[in-house]
């Protein structure tokens, strides 16, 4: 998908980087990404897909706008209260973002509607904050083989991880936390977080995924473990676990 004289002038900025040129912004243009939640991961995780020129998002969530959303979850404002978060959000990416397809999805993500969502996508976010959904996320996209940014956020403290096709000895979520494990989930409503620290993980979550469409990094994935309070980062390297019940021998 070549990009017009008007998409050069839109996306000049990027345009200008050694690492850019006119075919990496095809790439990022002609791609087709899931994202799931659409809450403080997944609207600065849209937000900036759609602005850095994505072609299509499919955005799954079931959930409606609350109040309490309001301050880390930057697509919305108070008339939006009440009304389906993917269509709320929609409406704004549309308006900012005119060249973005978004389909909606007002329905909750499990093991029945995944699979075709995922088949049809270049890549998945998962923005979500359940154990059980991110596991069954990871598992459907290591069988598709399709490259996955995870991010998750409570508190002061948030964790990123790719799970990449293209490096499966760096394994994959089920490998560092098993499925097999009952895991607690940490809702917001119960431990709290704060809003830009949910902010800068969506925005890395798109980010990684922005690099990845356009072929610019292709290093081994890392999980990242990011302290908001001290903005310090760490990275640790990744090994697939060979008694992995998803990717291990």
């Amino acid at each position: 998908m070549a990009i017009s004289i008007d998409q050069e002038r839109l996306f000049s900025r990027q345009l200008l980087l050694t690492e850019m040129d006119d075919a990496a912004q095809a790439r990022i243009r002609a791609a087709r990404v899931l994202v799931i939640g659409a809450g403080g991961l997944g609207c600065p995780a849209t937000l900036f897909l759609a602005s850095a020129g994505v072609g299509h998002i499919r955005w799954v969530d079931a959930d409606r706008v609350e109040l309490s959303n309001l301050p880390r979850q930057i697509l919305y404002g108070p008339a939006d209260v009440g009304r389906l978060k993917v269509e709320a959000g929609a409406d704004r990416l549309r308006a900012l973002s005119p060249l973005c397809e978004i389909t909606t999805e007002a329905v909750h993500a499990n093991a029945r509607n995944l699979p075709g969502w995922i088949a049809s996508a270049d890549l998945v976010l998962d923005c979500t904050d359940r154990f059980e959904t991110r596991q069954t996320i990871n598992r459907l996209c290591v069988a598709a083989r399709k490259p996955l940014v995870i991010a998750s956020v409570i508190q002061w403290s948030g964790q990123l991880l790719v799970v990449d096709p293209e490096w499966p000895e760096a394994g994959c979520y089920a490998c560092l936390f098993s499925p097999e494990t009952q895991g607690a989930d940490a809702a917001c409503g119960a431990f709290g977080v704060f809003s830009s620290a949910a902010g800068l993980m969506g925005t890395m979550q798109a980010h990684e995924a922005l690099k990845r469409l356009a072929g610019i990094q292709k290093s081994a994935p890392q999980l990242h473990l990011f302290d908001a309070k001290g903005l310090q980062l760490q990275s640790i390297g990744l090994t697939r676990s060979a008694s992995c019940p998803v990717c291990g021998s």
